[in-house]
């Protein structure tokens, strides 16, 4: 599913791009005709005439092409990342967007500039222009996709973010140069009729979707976000013994541990006692190895420890990649809307609502929901 949404992003980015690129370039030469057509200045019609000939259609086309590329498929990271929290979208989508659209439109003007210096000696042919100005676009595209990631994540500048800086710019520019050179082998075969660019476009746009497809790969396969119910302040939690939390990993040997946020080294840094504390917000990042058994209750050997809740109220469960939820107390564990009878195992998917009612107060409880794909609280 990833790969067909990106794949569909960029071939719609293309296409729309093309389209308004080719609309504006028509305006500007009806304009510039227009123009041409008066009385005016022999230096000025001989102007008109080099900026129809050398600028056009490059300068106008290439920005507004890898523009639209650049967003698209920075929207598509986006919502592929944090699909249910349209809100939480919102409010960093501005300055995701604002990247995107100024890498977008620097590398278009690049690959325009470079393809204008390329018309200009007789070797250069049209194949070595678009695989040049292509690989460039590329380049650029993922190059955006990866400082979007890298500045703006909470996961801040570690390794994984890194890796990623480094892996969609090559991506994007092998995504180019394959694109650049199946149009070349496609113009070989069949005569397009003058319909080498949006179909040139059109492929571009889907490699540079599958491509970022793969330099996008989930850093965590599985993870609970902490929901309702934890809506508690940690300066609040000064005197109290008994709250949210995961097990030490060292005790449990499962590695439970947060997504990475900024936010937990600072936290660990004032209160060391208090860092596994589960607010509302976070991620846990669950094992990925077979046979992994996560117990949820109120007894202090719990793996993810709920005070107020049954002392074993239900266990995850990891057989053969995937995650199960088995109930060992009635009617205290829900499943979307479903509320689970002892015994009942049922497996978890993508998107669902897991609440654990309090065992003496129904009307409180505590909510996660359930990714089995890479989850950026951030966005």
């Amino acid at each position: 599913m990833r790969s067909l949404f990106y794949s569909l992003a960029g071939i719609t980015a293309a296409l729309f791009g093309w389209n308004i690129a080719l609309l504006l370039v028509d305006l500007i030469k009806f304009i510039l005709t227009n123009i041409s057509q008066n009385e005016i200045e022999p230096n000025i019609e001989t102007i008109i005439f080099n900026i129809e000939r050398i600028f056009l259609p490059e300068i106008i086309l290439f920005p507004i092409v890898a523009s639209f590329l650049s967003i698209f498929l920075v929207l598509t990271a986006i919502y592929l990342s944090n699909p249910t929290h349209d809100k939480a979208n919102k409010r960093k989508r501005k300055n995701y967007l604002n990247m995107a659209l100024k890498m977008g439109i620097l590398t278009g003007l690049i690959s325009a500039i470079i393809t204008i210096i390329l018309y200009q000696p007789s070797w250069t042919s049209g194949a070595i222009r678009r695989v040049v100005a292509w690989s460039i676009i590329g380049l650029g595209i993922g190059l955006a996709e990866g400082l979007c990631w890298h500045f703006l994540t909470t996961e801040g500048a570690n390794i994984l973010t890194k890796d990623r800086l480094i892996k969609s710019p090559v991506f994007g520019f092998l995504a180019g140069l394959v694109a650049a050179f199946l149009i070349e082998l496609i113009r070989q075969k069949i005569q397009l009729g003058g319909y080498e660019e949006p179909l040139g476009f059109i492929i571009l746009g889907t490699c540079l979707g599958l491509s970022l497809t793969f330099s996008t790969t989930p850093a965590y396969q599985v993870a609970l976000r902490a929901g309702r119910g934890f809506g508690i302040s940690y300066k609040s939690l000064n005197n109290q013994q008994s709250y949210p939390k995961i097990t030490d990993s060292s005790k449990s040997n499962l590695g439970l541990t947060f997504v990475p946020f900024k936010c937990l080294q600072k936290r660990k840094e004032e209160d060391p006692t208090k860092e596994n504390l589960i607010e509302e917000g976070l991620s846990i990042q669950l094992p990925s190895k077979n046979k992994s058994t996560i117990v949820i209750g109120s007894a202090e050997e719990s793996h993810i420890f709920l005070p107020g809740i049954p002392a074993k109220a239900a266990e995850l469960i990891l057989e053969k990649k995937q995650w199960k939820i088995k109930c060992f107390s009635p009617r205290k564990v829900e499943l979307q809307t479903k509320k689970l009878s002892i015994n009942d195992s049922l497996e978890l998917h993508h998107n669902q609502i897991l609440t654990f009612y309090y065992e003496k107060a129904n009307e409180k409880f505590y909510r996660f929901i359930f990714y089995d794909r890479f989850l950026d609280p951030s966005t």
